[in-house]
């Protein structure tokens, strides 16, 4: 008879009918030898007993395995389950730390210098959106970048001071030069290739504009304070034109032709032409 009496390591559903039928086996053989027939039938009764809790507990394990599978996405045999590690250099100081959820509430891998100031955090938002954040050695943000649906954006310099906006908006790109949370400058590309810049006094309103429109063609323009455009000058097919309003409409526009006239025209505050002066008009 085979000896079943070596440590049982983890059977399988073939292993599990041989040991079982190898209990009631030597239950029987037991039986045979040394007992009644009482006794051989609460023998063989132990054995079927044994038989079923052992694979009661067998059914329970796999169950219990199918469970945590379906929750981890994925089975293998080198495969690790745990809320947060951290990892400490050779003198014991905490260097990283991987966390399920952190105290921003971010599943996040962060990295910390020898003196246990956070300097960099790689991760991602309880809603998904990835972050990438690195900091200086008092542990003050210097350079972040994240994805919110489908606009990138990436901060580089101190976002309470100065800082550079680089982004995608509604698939237009942007670059900014922020002054303590307020826009001085942007630049940006249309969708027709159009680009612009724009530059913004302290209060926010814009106050230069530069832009090559779609037909090659460049425009200045010049807002006032209270953000009505003053001025508006460039080039429209080969000719020259400058624009100045008071903050409505053209009052004065002065001209140069494609063939060299130069004209001046007034404007009442209707937008009615008062009066057209060009070089041969007589005086």
């Amino acid at each position: 008879m085979a000896d079943i009496s070596a440590p049982w390591t983890k059977p399988t559903a073939n292993s599990l009918a041989c040991w079982f039928g190898l209990l009631v086996a030597r239950t029987g053989e037991a039986g045979a030898s040394d007992v009644g027939e009482e006794e051989i039938g609460m023998s063989w009764q132990r054995g079927w007993m044994i038989g079923a809790m052992l694979l009661a507990s067998l059914v329970g394990g796999a169950a219990s395995n199918l469970v945590l599978t379906a929750r981890l996405g994925a089975q293998g045999g080198d495969v690790v389950t745990a809320s947060q590690i951290n990892i400490v250099d050779r003198e014991g100081r905490l260097r990283a730390v991987l966390a399920g959820e952190d105290e921003r509430g971010m599943t996040s891998l962060a990295f910390y210098g020898p003196d246990g100031t956070v300097r960099g955090v790689v991760g991602a938002d309880p809603d998904g959106t990835p972050v990438l954040r690195f900091n200086n050695p008092a542990g003050v943000g210097r350079l972040s970048a994240s994805v919110r649906d489908d606009e990138p954006v990436i901060t580089v310099g101190d976002e309470a001071a100065r800082s550079v906006l680089i982004g995608s908006f509604g698939g237009t790109p942007i670059v900014g030069l922020v002054d303590r949370g307020r826009t001085r400058l942007r630049m940006t590309v249309g969708d027709q290739g159009t680009p612009r810049i724009s530059l913004f006094n302290t209060a926010g309103q814009r106050g230069v504009g530069l832009v090559v429109a779609a037909d090659d063609a460049p425009f200045l323009y010049l807002w006032d304070a209270a953000g009505a455009q003053r001025l508006a000058m460039g080039t429209v097919q080969g000719s020259t034109v400058v624009n100045l309003g008071d903050g409505t409409r053209p009052r004065l526009v002065l001209g140069v032709a494609d063939n060299g006239r130069a004209s001046v025209a007034f404007y009442d505050a209707e937008g009615a032409l008062e009066r057209d002066v060009s070089a041969d008009t007589r005086r």
